[in-house]
């Protein structure tokens, strides 16, 4: 008689993982209100376990193009929202419940979850002109493109080819590493 093949499965624990979540609320949500509800949201993305890394308050925009959803059982259309953002460390098997738990909130349009690095990713506001006030290389004409400063050119360093191979590897390990 031959014998039955059969194959166990280990759970594995997953590590908590950071992610991001973009959300857009409801104009109907009034300005006294949106803390409230944004609360309330982070609430429930408590109860599931998840923890802050960072969050950016909601801001009234307008809408690029109409979105629209459908809220018991009739079609509502957006042009206007409050956009906002939380970055949160949760386990990887919850997510289907955080899933389901954005899905069930009403008062979101939309929202964007995805995998996010735990580093602060989050652009100055400030125009690119003041960051970098002070390295141009004079005054400009209307229409004319900015000239930067020069950096200085790193040092040459003279190296054999094998060894440029070995330490570009090296190098390469580390931030694989470092990711």
């Amino acid at each position: 008689m031959a014998k039955k093949a059969t194959t166990t499965f280990v759970a594995e624990t997953l590590e908590p993982r950071i992610y991001e979540i973009g959300y857009l609320l409801s104009p109907a949500v009034r300005d006294e209100d949106l803390e409230a509800r944004v609360s309330e949201l982070k609430d429930s993305l408590t109860k599931l376990g998840a923890t802050f890394v960072s969050e950016g308050a909601p801001e009234f925009i307008d809408l690029a193009y109409e979105m629209s959803k459908i809220i018991d059982n009739k079609r509502v259309r957006f042009n206007q929202g409050y956009f906002g953002w939380l970055k949160i460390e949760i386990d990887p098997a919850q997510v289907a419940n955080l899933k389901e738990t954005l899905d069930k909130n009403i008062l979101l349009i939309r929202y964007l979850f995805i995998l996010a690095p735990r580093e602060n990713t989050v652009l100055s506001k400030k125009p690119l002109g003041k960051i970098l006030k002070g390295e141009r290389t004079g005054p400009t004409n209307e229409g004319e493109v900015p000239q930067m400063a020069a950096e200085e050119p790193a040092e040459a360093v003279e190296m054999p080819a094998d060894k440029v191979e070995e330490a570009l590897d090296s190098e390469i390990k580390e931030m694989v590493k470092e990711a």
